[in-house]
């Protein structure tokens, strides 16, 4: 269901359930919520991909959804543990790089909207379907959404459940880039490890003044030592 491959400072975590288009039932959160503890402590980016040709993720899975509508106890159960797998991606201390080479639905959408950055090639749609369902989507998922696309455009997708193409993901924010993901997560992996860190931890809360102290000690790393004497004047 989920696989995880490591090479070159990236670790890619990859979703594959071709019979269910990459639904992710309750067990695939659960596994989502560790995945701190099985990403190698020397990768440098995480990619966060699909094994399944033509689409990331239907999203979360329709069948473990359906029982909810009279299994009261299990309603609670299924969002925190879509909740735990999602802020666990959010959480890791390293770059994570989301992979949207197909469909990104509903749930989806909401793991791509943890990562880091959204990089989504040319086949590339998003939408967010539970409207049509008669149901709603997680607050800390829509808050991560306004974040990104602003009020007006996050109201868009919610409202309509309309489909969007990469191209307009894009134009709009969701998307950061269109291009490969694995060249992109390729150029991450080819920085300073301990950098990559620094700098994650820096964009979560940047009016840390503990950053500052971190700033002024990264000028003691080997890799700037060895960088800076490449280009110094003889």
């Amino acid at each position: 269901m989920i696989r995880l491959s490591v090479a070159d400072g990236v670790a890619r975590v990859a979703l594959d359930r071709a019979a269910a288009r990459n639904a992710l039932p309750t067990a695939a959160w659960h596994d989502l919520a560790r995945v701190d503890a099985w990403v190698p402590t020397d990768a440098r980016v995480v990619l966060l991909a699909s094994d399944v040709p033509g689409i990331f993720s239907a999203g979360a899975d329709l069948a473990d959804l359906a029982r909810l509508s009279h299994d009261v106890p299990a309603r609670a159960a299924f969002r925190t543990a879509m909740r735990a797998g999602i802020d666990a991606v959010a959480a890791l201390p390293i770059p994570v790089v989301a992979a949207v080479e197909g469909g990104c639905h509903g749930a989806a959408v909401a793991l791509a909207l943890a990562c880091d950055l959204i990089v989504a090639a040319p086949a590339a749609r998003f939408a967010i379907p539970p409207a049509r369902l008669g149901i709603g989507y997680p607050a800390a998922d829509v808050a991560r959404l306004v974040a990104r696309v602003g009020s007006g455009q996050a109201a868009r997708l919610l409202f309509t459940a309309a489909p969007i193409d990469a191209e307009e993901a894009h134009r709009i924010g969701l998307a950061d880039l269109i291009t490969d993901p694995h060249a992109v997560a390729a150029t991450i992996a080819a920085n300073d490890a301990d950098a990559l860190r620094l700098l994650k931890r820096t964009l979560r809360d940047p009016t840390d003044p503990a950053h500052n102290r971190a700033f002024e000690d990264s000028f003691a790393a080997p890799r700037f030592a060895q960088g800076v004497s490449r280009y110094r004047q003889p």
